[in-house]
C-alpha cells in the first residue's frame, strides 16, 4: 500500500503545472510575424520577460495589447521584453489582428509575436483560461497571471517587473 501511495504521490509531483519558482517551459515557435524566423524560450534566458498566451478571438486578449506594447516600449531598455504566443487556428487571422495593432499604434509593436498552433504552451502549463501570463525572469517563472489586464489591474504587473528590475 506505501508503495501505490508514493508511486501516485511522485507521480503528481512529475506531472504537475510549471509553478511559481520553477523553470519556464522550453518552447521554439515559428514568429508570427517575422517570416522564417523562430521564438525560442531559451533566446530569453538571462532576460526578465512577460509571457502571455492569447487569441484572436478573445476579447480581453486584443485589449490588453496596447497595455503590452507600452511595457515594452518603457523597460526596452531594461532587458525586459513581451512575448506573446497566439493559439489561433488559423495564424492568418492572428497575423491581420497584429497588422490592424500596429496601425492603431502608429508603430511596430513592442511585443514579439509567436504561433503555437498546436496549443502546446496552454498543455504545458494547464491554463485553463486565455489569456494567461507570466512573469519569467533569468529562465523562472516568478509570478502568474489568469485572466487579461485592465486598467485596474495593470499596476499590478507594472510592481512586479519593477520589483524584479532591482
Amino acid at each position: 500500500m506505501k508503495k501505490i501511495v508514493v508511486s501516485i504521490l511522485f507521480s503528481v509531483a512529475v506531472f504537475a503545472a510549471p509553478q511559481v519558482g520553477d523553470k519556464a517551459v522550453e518552447f521554439s515557435l515559428p514568429s508570427l510575424t517575422l517570416k522564417d524566423k523562430t521564438v525560442k524560450m531559451q533566446d530569453y534566458n538571462n532576460k526578465l520577460i512577460l509571457f502571455n498566451v492569447w487569441a484572436s478571438w478573445c476579447k480581453g486578449c486584443k485589449k490588453e495589447m496596447p497595455f503590452f506594447h507600452k511595457l515594452g516600449k518603457k523597460y526596452a531598455q531594461d532587458n525586459f521584453e513581451v512575448v506573446a504566443i497566439n493559439i489561433d487556428k488559423k495564424g492568418k487571422k492572428a497575423q491581420s489582428y497584429v497588422k490592424k495593432l500596429n496601425e492603431k499604434l502608429g508603430e511596430i509593436a513592442k511585443i514579439t509575436f509567436a504561433y503555437d498552433k498546436k496549443k502546446s504552451m496552454p498543455e504545458a502549463y494547464e491554463a485553463k483560461v486565455v489569456p494567461f501570463s507570466l512573469l519569467i525572469n533569468n529562465g523562472k517563472i516568478i509570478k502568474s497571471y489568469y485572466g487579461s489586464f485592465k486598467e485596474d489591474n495593470e499596476h499590478e504587473v507594472i510592481a512586479d517587473i519593477e520589483a524584479a528590475l532591482k
